[in-house]
This record gives C-alpha cells, structure tokens and sequence, in this order.
C-alpha cells in the first residue's frame, strides 16, 4: 500500500516528520510514501527557502520514499490549481492508494461535504458581499460557513482550504484514491510562534530572516540557532544555518525593464491579467524597490500572494493560452528529485502499470539548444520549459545563480 503527500517542504520541519509518522503509525513501517513538492517557487510566488533537490533530498532522509516535483504551471498558482495537480500527478502514477494531509479540521464527513458544494450557486450572494466591501477571501468563508454549519474561522485556515480542494480534485478524477486527514499539530500555517518542538514554515522562515538580519562575523545568534533546532530535524538544522537564502529582490529591475518595454496588449496576454491590470502594472514599475512595487498594488482584490505570482507569470512570459492547454492535459509527467531503496521500487511499480513518463534526466525530453530557442513541440516539453524557468528565477535571486540547473542536476538517492 502507497501513500500519496502533496507538500512544499518550506522547510522540512517537525511537522512534517510528525505527518510521515503518524502515517507509518496508521498504515505499517513498510507503507510506501510519495511525495509531490513545488519547484523553483512556492504556489504563493515566493522562492523557497531552500532549492527543490535539497529540500527533496531532507524529505527522504526523513522517511519519505519518492520525491516528485509538481509541475510549476499547477504548483505556482491559486489553492484549487496547486490541488488539482498534486492530485492529477498523484492519481496517473497509478499506485497511490490514499492522499494524507494535515488540517486543522480533520473531519472527512464534513470535508467531504463542502467539497460538494458548488460554489456557482451562490455568486450572486458573494459579489453582494464584495459590493459591501469585503474581498472574496473574506467573503467565501462566511458563504461557506453559513452552507455548512461548520465554524467559519475553519474555512480561513490555509491547510483546511487545501484539504477541501484535494476532495474536489479527487472526485472531478473518480479516483479511487482514499482522502486522509489528519489532525495537524502546533501552530496554524500562517503563525510565526515557535512552541513545544513546533512551527510553521512561515515561523521558521521569519526566524532565518531574523538571523540573516542580525548575523555577524561570528555566525547566527546562539538563541536563534537553539529555537530552530527545537522545531526542525537535524538535518534540516544543517542546512538552514550555513543557508545562502535567494533573495527575490534580486529579480525587479528586470521585471522593471520587461514592464516598461512591454506594451499593454502583450502584458494582457499573461496568464491572470485582468480588469486593465497591465495598466496598474506598468505604472507601479517606477517603485524603487520590489516590496514597494508589490505593496502599491496590494487591495482587497489583489492580495500579495497574488501580485507575487503575477509577477513570475510577467517574467516567464506564462500565457493563458500555455495555462489552458495544461489544464486541459493536466500533467504530463512526473519529474524525480530523490528517491530510496524503497522509492526504486515504487517506480518500478509505477513504469508497468503508468503511462506517465518518469523523468529522471530533463535532456533526454527536451536539450538546451531546443530549450533556448523555445522549440517545444509537446505539452510535456512546455510543462518542462516553465518547471526549467522556474527554477532559474529562483537561482537568479542568488548571490551566485547556477541557471539550468535541470539540466545538470540529477535525482539525489538516499540509501538507509
């Protein structure tokens, strides 16, 4: 029997170890565990932490088996797209018996229940709400409160949101995948509060930005080093305090260029570019920095994670018309970033029963002079393009970027 995660690992930490035990505790040690991970950014358009082969790399030292990467043209956008892919990914290898996921709501009877919901019905009432002045993200809970009877302040936690996505994935699928939840331990995705052995990875990342703040010629600060090793295995402890972060601020003034020499129709062909966005755009690319840039963009429509994906989609010249062809495929392969013993059997399981190519070295798809010239013939070779840019985005934000890496980069083999 193999269990199915979807996940970012940002960082690998404490909770995540407690997910992976608790499912070799529900199912048996010799349960199999593949996990589907974003890329080269997160699905709220920040770069990571970490880049996606270490943190791969932590997730099976840990106990994970296999380690796939989420194509970034479903992992870089909205909830219900991040789901869908995961799910997508997760149902074509074919071998996944169960999707696990930690919520804060566990109960899958009612889960379930407002999966079912078809939230079309009630547009009428949510643009009354927006009218009214609330943004849709506070608008939607309250809608879906009122249809459940289940405590709105459930519907506003992120992992909730995902859980209830990876249902409706399931079932627009007829997968016969079993969905899984379980109690999420310690603090919500969102808090930054450090408790009894566990954090958030917004937590955790505010703590690496604390100590880049405050570093000095003799290291990260003794109290900083203590609180994150109570949060995160050791391994993931190694990594993060000799961590070289990717700073996104890197990127805009080439994001500022491509504003200023793009015209308004181009701009209006990115995929998510609405309602005369372009214009706005345009005209908040005289921000002398990015925070600023953001910020001057940030309303009750356009919340940051949104602006912030936006602008990746602007670089990567991410059309919609490349967005719906994905959507119609769905995804077109599975892409290995570590694996173990174990994991080489579920592969093997994976090749006789799948069609869904398992890549494990990008050049025998797509080469880089194909890759610089843009011929991509197949929807799998323009799912890797993006997967390929992504990455380089988040190298670009690097002191030193090391740009195509995928080309380079081989899958990392734990043995145990």
């Amino acid at each position: 029997m193999i269990t199915g995660i979807i996940a970012e690992y940002n960082p690998f930490h404490n909770g995540h170890l407690y997910q992976i035990n608790k499912v070799r505790e529900l199912y048996g040690h010799d349960t199999g565990i593949v996990a589907c991970i974003s890329g080269g950014l997160t699905q709220r358009g920040e770069t990571p932490i970490l880049d996606k082969w270490q943190r791969a790399a932590l997730a099976v030292e840990n106990g994970v088996n296999l380690v796939l990467e989420l194509p970034a043209i479903f992992a870089g956008r909205s909830a219900q797209h991040f789901a869908f892919g995961g799910v997508s990914l997760l149902h074509k290898l074919g071998v996944v018996d169960r999707l696990v996921f930690s919520t804060e709501y566990p109960d899958i009877e009612q889960l379930s229940k407002a999966a079912s919901i078809d939230i079309d019905l009630y547009r009428a009432e949510l643009q009354f709400m927006m009218k009214q002045g609330q943004s849709y993200a506070s608008a939607l809970p309250q809608v879906m409160s009122r249809i459940t009877g289940i405590d709105v302040d459930i519907f506003k936690e992120p992992n909730t949101i995902l859980g209830i996505e990876y249902i409706k994935a399931l079932k627009h699928l007829s997968s016969s995948m079993e969905p899984v939840a379980i109690q999420r331990i310690g603090t919500s995705h969102t808090d930054t509060e450090i408790a009894n052995g566990f954090a958030s990875g917004t937590a955790i990342r505010e703590l690496m930005t604390n100590a880049a703040e405050t570093d000095t010629s003799a290291g990260i600060s003794q109290e900083i080093r203590e609180r994150l090793q109570s949060v995160v295995p050791e391994a993931t402890y190694n990594k993060l305090i000799s961590l070289s972060p990717s700073d996104f601020n890197r990127l805009y003034p080439t994001l500022q260029l491509k504003l200023l020499n793009s015209r308004p129709k181009e701009l209006a062909e990115i995929y998510s570019m609405n309602e005369g966005m372009e214009y706005k755009l345009m005209e908040a690319a005289t921000a002398p920095t990015m925070t600023e840039f953001v910020d001057s963009l940030l309303s009750k429509r356009y919340q940051r994670s949104r602006i912030n994906r936006l602008v990746n989609y602007i670089l990567l010249d991410l059309t919609k018309d490349l967005v719906a062809e994905a959507e119609r495929t769905g995804v077109t392969y599975g892409r290995v970033l570590a694996f173990d013993d174990r994991g080489r059997e579920i592969m093997k399981e994976i090749k006789k029963v799948s069609a869904l190519p398992l890549v494990t070295k990008v050049s025998q798809y797509i080469n880089q002079r194909d890759f610089i010239n843009k011929y991509l013939t197949t929807p799998l070779q323009r799912q890797l393009h993006v997967d390929i840019q992504y990455n380089n985005l988040y190298e670009l934000g690097q002191q030193k970027p090391q740009l195509n890496k995928d080309f380079v980069t081989s899958p990392f083999y734990y043995s145990r």
